[in-house]
């Protein structure tokens, strides 16, 4: 490429507002029951019709926007997908531009002959989004694990579509692997980090059980200046099926965390003032807290005062502390507060 030097970027153009590219391959990663094809159908609802997607525009024009479905995962029966569709508002007027194919209309006798049947499809529906859920049961590859061969199979894929002359978006979904890294996801996807070097966009999707809320997270090459990369943020499902963009998970993370510092606060504080001249081995073994939780909680308050000297054969004995007068008398005036 000789005249490399006069190259000038395109304008970028986003299907959806400074998230997934028009022209650009997209990954969706999350563990099963994550959220993965629940996010993918809403995204389809919103190509066909055109309407916001978690809240940013899609800027395809109602009734133009055509979707490629290549739908892999065969414990998740059409049926499903179809009641589904219909409860996000895809009306019959609509099927015809939402190309749903399933695993057993695919030729499975190599993975060539699946790109050669991807080209044509192409070719013949000329769709707007191309969505591959699996990817993995879609591309070969001899081990998924391998950081090359992986790359091969995502290069034969993306090297189809071109032959295609596709110009859309193509959106893959990808399993999670069962540990997680929280100082950075791409790390929780299932295989090579391969992967995530092919995509332009690695969207990323979590169930919390014990919170119980799904989130969000994006991992981008291509960001705008408006709205930049998603911080893990939770993902809340209306009525109808849509999904919306709520609070970040740091901020409900930060507030259960500080529900539970209060909670085991008035516990810690609770026990002392019913168990005056208590050692901190009774306090552990009572309240089945750490010696490190205790102390933290005790630096918290000045409610709390201590006898001894911390010392073998004089450790500290904790009480309420006292207004004035004996610390056995403030620490049941405590206690009958708390009562």
């Amino acid at each position: 490429m000789n005249d490399w030097y006069n190259l000038q970027p395109p304008e970028t153009a986003w299907l959806v507002d400074g998230l997934i590219l028009a022209d650009g391959h997209t990954a969706i990663c999350g563990k099963p029951k994550a959220g993965k094809s629940t996010f993918v159908r809403n995204l389809i609802a919103s190509v066909i019709k055109g309407r916001p997607f978690l809240g940013r525009s899609v800027d395809i024009p109602e009734g133009t926007g055509k979707v490629l479905y290549i739908h892999l995962d065969r414990k998740d029966q059409p049926w499903r997908i179809a009641k589904e569709l219909k409860q996000l508002g895809m009306a019959k007027e609509d099927s015809s531009r939402i190309i749903m194919r399933i695993a057993e209309e695919l030729p499975w006798d190599s993975f060539e002959t699946r790109l050669e049947w991807l080209e044509k499809e192409v070719s013949e529906t000329q769709p707007t989004v191309v969505i591959i859920d699996l990817l993995w049961q879609f591309v070969d590859a001899k081990n998924n694990n391998d950081y090359k061969a992986v790359l091969d199979g995502i290069n034969r894929l993306q090297d189809a579509l071109v032959e295609a002359k596709y110009k859309g978006a193509l959106i893959v979904t990808l399993h999670g692997r069962k540990a997680t890294n929280p100082d950075d996801p791409a790390d929780d996807i299932l295989g090579s980090t391969g992967q995530r070097g092919s995509f332009s966009t690695n969207i990323f999707l979590t169930r919390h059980r014990k919170e119980g809320v799904y989130t969000i997270l994006s991992d981008q090459t291509v960001r705008d200046e408006e709205h930049g990369e998603i911080d893990e943020t939770i993902i809340t499902r209306s009525p109808d099926g849509t999904l919306t963009l709520g609070r970040k998970f740091q901020e409900l993370a930060a507030e259960e965390k500080a529900i539970r510092n209060e909670t085991d606060l008035t516990r810690l504080l609770s026990f002392i003032s019913a168990n005056p001249d208590c050692e901190m081995e009774r306090i552990i073994a009572e309240l089945t807290m750490s010696k490190k939780t205790i102390l933290a909680l005790l630096r918290q308050t000045n409610e709390v005062t201590t006898t001894g000297k911390g010392i073998k054969g004089d450790p500290f004995k904790y009480f309420i502390k006292p207004l004035d007068g004996d610390p056995q008398q403030a620490t049941a005036a405590f206690a009958r507060q708390w009562a």
